[in-house]
């Protein structure tokens, strides 16, 4: 199997958002069960289990390594399909007498902490791992609902996108045990970009998988056409809209920041949007002609998220108009776009 047909994150058993101090634990308990000289098992199996072990951690550990990982990984949206079989889960390394001993202590001491666990568990075992790991590694126990809600929203949000109604109806599909319905929630979502009408999707599914008892929303989404200048309940504001009227891209209504290298440029663009990205240098170049009715802008240069190679990327000068390539390390302004 090839580097980029593994899930490094689910090997580990940790989130993708995991911090470097929970990556570093998850990697210690695990080698502490599958060391050749600790496993109580097959030889073979503690060694092949190890060498993949280290080889996620070698990438997750390294920044660098770890982003582009990420980016050719998962692309747009993760498959929810890889965290959904019970056979394939992390509950084995779940088994280190360290862990657990710590955890069921942990339990004991903090009230509804077990609940929140089981909670997660519903959802996800690797998601639930990860809180354990987390937990036990921060020691932050009055602030576990917070934590656990956050693990949460961001495990909902990278597989099944962020409209609510689809959300609440994947969280039950999840909490039913009907988890077939929920990989093609995924799917859709992943295939759709954002452009769907949740109601329409929940009927799909309900239909399709014959599933009772849950109620589909009143669709909410807005049915009139989008024109530029148009400001989206997230607050971006529309610069392009396709031939229906209904598709198109927004920016953001001010800069991400004054000053910034491109890769962090790019690191910081979907830190807390991930659909939020560095615009293209076409879409940079619109954005440029539209800049007095999106307003904000700096008369400087800008990023724009399109490469010419391995050591530059194109930038824009927002007083001239003119499109420039340059080294990656020079630092220039930031205006994210997103398709809507």
């Amino acid at each position: 199997m090839s580097t980029s047909q593994k899930d490094f994150y689910r090997i580990l058993g940790v989130t993708d958002n995991a911090e470097m101090a929970v990556v570093k634990a998850a990697y210690k308990a695990l080698m502490m069960i599958y060391h050749p000289d600790r496993y109580d098992g097959d030889r073979e199996e503690a060694i092949k289990k190890t060498k993949e072990i280290n080889e996620a951690y070698t990438v997750l550990i390294d920044p660098d390594k770890r982003r582009h990982y990420t980016k050719s990984q998962f692309g747009f949206k993760a498959s929810y399909e890889q965290v959904t079989e019970p056979e394939q889960t992390n509950t084995s390394s779940e088994k280190s007498n360290d862990l657990e001993s710590g955890w069921l202590i942990a339990v004991e001491l903090v009230e509804g902490l077990d609940e929140l666990y089981q909670n997660l568990n519903i959802l996800s075992k690797d998601l639930s791992f990860s809180f354990k790991q987390e937990i036990l590694q921060s020691k932050q126990f009055s602030d576990a609902k917070s934590i656990a809600e956050q693990l949460e929203t961001e495990f909902i949000e990278k597989f099944f996108g962020k409209n609510q109604d689809i959300q609440s109806f994947s969280r039950w599909l999840l909490s039913n045990e009907k988890r077939d319905a929920a990989k093609e929630i995924n799917k859709i979502v992943a295939q759709s970009a954002g452009h769907l009408v949740a109601s329409e999707v929940i009927r799909s599914i309900i239909i399709k998988h014959q599933i009772s008892g849950y109620e589909i929303p009143v669709s909410t989404e807005k049915k009139t056409a989008y024109k530029v200048g148009d400001r989206l309940p997230d607050e971006g504001i529309v610069f392009y809209v396709d031939t229906t009227g209904f598709h198109g891209l927004a920016a953001s209504q001010e800069d991400l920041s004054a000053q910034t290298t491109w890769h962090d440029a790019k690191n910081k663009s979907g830190k807390n949007h991930h659909d939020w990205r560095l615009p293209t240098r076409t879409e940079l170049e619109m954005l440029y002609t539209k800049k007095d009715l999106i307003g904000g802008f700096s008369n400087q240069l800008y990023w724009s998220g399109t490469e010419s190679d391995s050591f530059n990327a194109w930038f824009q000068n927002f007083y001239m108009g003119e499109q420039f390539t340059g080294n990656k390390n020079l630092t220039h302004r930031v205006r994210t776009v997103r398709a809507f």
